[in-house]
């Protein structure tokens, strides 16, 4: 080979190399529109919906019920927000900057709250504290009363009921955001303070609240985007939240035109609650850095100090976990019963299966989100950013603008098997799991795109370069390097949508097919009766799969400390 063909040969080889570089570059964006707009569906097909009521008699219902749904909506996520802001940042601020008897374990076991979803924690206080309950059945003996006329208790199933119940399993969300940013935090702020003569309180209210301010800013929203995803608990406690309302409004009523402008109205509120947060954390810097292989330096709390701290940590595990998980195991012993555990273990393979298909089918999805938003554009790397939405969008919305757009897909398909085969194959897509696997996906595409996004990160691409150069094909590169690498976030994704998908209540309950019954909608439909009791198993079996993540997470997070 001469000089001239050896160059003539580069030059090829790089213009074939600019060329598929050009190619992936164009594709790449392709593919996050599509995602995009795919993901998009129902909140296009609501907002085409709710314009199309405004000339109907649906704008009379949503400015009737709106003012009511938006207001007790809103003083509900001000008080979760505030109850569960308050109470995740004091228990963070203990365990990470205080040694007191039983810290170590309240150090991850304040995180178990998150294995309770917030229906099955309002469903096991009220059974706690109602007339048949251990409280109210141990206090009338004491005061002499037989009925409820001969005393008088409170109602837990009223607005601060609903506040309080909310915020006992709600607040791990402050909790682990304050409870991660202590632990990088600086201890030289606090120790200046002190030095300058500020005692403990003054140093938390004057240095520790406003430095804290991210930390607490995200989870006290995260927490606040719960309340208006919840469907279950806001409904058994009467009260008029905007997702109960669009859920009344679609199914009792039959108007699906005020029920999208309801669920538009959602989706803005969300929007402005996730601009603020991002507007309130812009331009500023809060934090430190310290030596991560220091901890911060802990002070030894002594007299009735280390008892305050100590009650204040195993009140708010007994109130999140304790009492829930507790109420659930009682129920499941005190009732057991071969009728209830085979209601049970019925309920149990449909939703093993969902769960399954559909962390499969969302983790795939999130794989491809991520090496898209690893290789791509800008604008590439902004749509993936646009398709993970989905996870602060209400079940019960996305279920909503999901039904029309499936079942028109099904009459088309319905149309075209008639006219080729003279076939009328019935709801294959709005009447099957296919339907619940799809808003499956959308809602949890940020929760496995955000844990293999962070591997591809920390992995990085050397090892894939180093494939290519030595001649590997993208089947060989991807089944021998690429996805052995992933494995433990591709496991640990999964088993989080899995778990996620097991607690999921109102896009389950909306677009299940007729006679499936899963655990989350069984143990809706008997509570909803007055037959909680009944319910009790499956209640404790989806409290038991919660369990898996969260020490998975904490485990994570302790190997992750220095």
């Amino acid at each position: 080979m001469t000089k001239s063909e050896w160059r003539d040969g580069i030059a090829v080889e790089a213009t074939q190399r600019r060329s598929e570089r050009t190619g992936r570059r164009f594709r790449l964006p392709v593919v996050a529109l599509v995602l995009v707009l795919v993901v998009g569906v129902p909140i296009i097909w609501l907002a085409i919906a709710a314009l199309g009521a405004l000339g109907s008699g649906s704008n009379g219902l949503t400015a009737t019920m709106l003012p009511t749904a938006l207001r007790e909506t809103g003083l509900l996520m001000i008080s979760v927000g505030l109850l569960a802001g308050t109470a995740g940042l004091v228990a963070a601020w203990l365990v990470t900057h205080y040694e007191f008897p039983l810290r170590r374990i309240f150090d991850w076991a304040l995180v178990l709250p998150l294995a309770v979803p917030t229906y099955l924690a309002a469903y096991s206080y009220v059974e706690f504290l109602d007339f048949t309950g251990p409280i109210q059945s141990a206090l009338r003996p004491l005061i002499g009363a037989q009925t409820v006329r001969d005393y008088w208790f409170p109602d837990i199933r009223s607005p601060w009921g609903a506040a309080l119940v909310l915020s006992a399993v709600l607040y791990p969300y402050t909790y682990v955001a304050c409870r991660t940013f202590f632990l990088m935090q600086s201890t030289a702020l606090s120790i200046a303070a002190r030095t300058l003569g500020a005692n403990g309180w003054r140093t938390f209210l004057e240095v520790v609240l406003p430095v804290s301010r991210p930390a607490l800013v995200v989870g006290m929203t995260l927490a606040m985007m719960e309340v208006v995803n919840d469907l279950g608990a806001v409904q058994y406690f009467g009260i008029n939240a905007i997702t109960a309302v669009i859920y009344s409004t679609w199914i009792n009523r039959s108007d699906f035109g005020g029920a999208a402008q309801l669920a538009v109205t959602v989706v803005l509120v969300i929007g402005l609650l996730i601009l603020a947060e991002q507007k309130a954390r812009r331009n500023r810097v809060y934090s430190a850095q310290r030596d991560s292989r220091v901890p911060p330096a802990r002070e030894v709390l002594t007299g009735a100090r280390r008892w305050l701290a100590f009650g204040f940590c195993g009140g708010l595990f007994t109130l999140g976990f304790g009492i829930p998980a507790g109420e659930l195991i009682y129920l499941s012993l005190r009732l057991h019963h071969p009728d209830t555990t085979a209601l049970a273990f019925s309920a149990l393979w449909p939703t093993i299966t969902l769960a399954a298909i559909g962390a499969v089918v969302t983790v795939t999805i999130g794989l491809l989100a991520a090496r898209i938003g690893e290789t791509g554009s800008a604008a590439a790397h902004g749509m993936i950013r646009l398709s993970t939405l989905g996870y602060a969008i209400p079940g019960t919305v996305l279920a909503l603008g999901l039904l029309q757009p499936l079942g028109q897909a099904d009459l088309w398909f319905n149309r075209m098997t008639m006219a080729l085969f003279e076939w009328r194959p019935g709801l294959i897509i709005s009447g099957s799991m296919a339907a619940l696997i799809y808003v499956y996906a959308i809602r949890f595409l940020a929760v496995s795109h955000s844990t293999l996004d962070a591997a591809m990160r920390k992995r990085g691409r050397s090892m894939l370069d180093a494939g290519r150069a030595l001649g590997g094909s993208r089947l060989a590169i991807l089944f021998r390097i690429d996805l052995p690498t992933l494995s433990p976030a591709i496991l640990s994704a999964a088993t989080l949508v899995f778990v996620e998908i097991v607690k999921e209540l109102p896009a389950t309950l909306l677009l299940r097919p007729l006679g499936i019954e899963t655990l989350s909608t069984l143990v809706y439909s008997r509570a909803n009766v007055g037959l909680f009791a009944q319910a009790a198993l499956p209640a404790l079996m989806i409290v038991l799969a919660g369990l898996v993540p969260v020490i998975l997470a904490s485990w994570a997070g302790d190997r992750r400390k220095v």
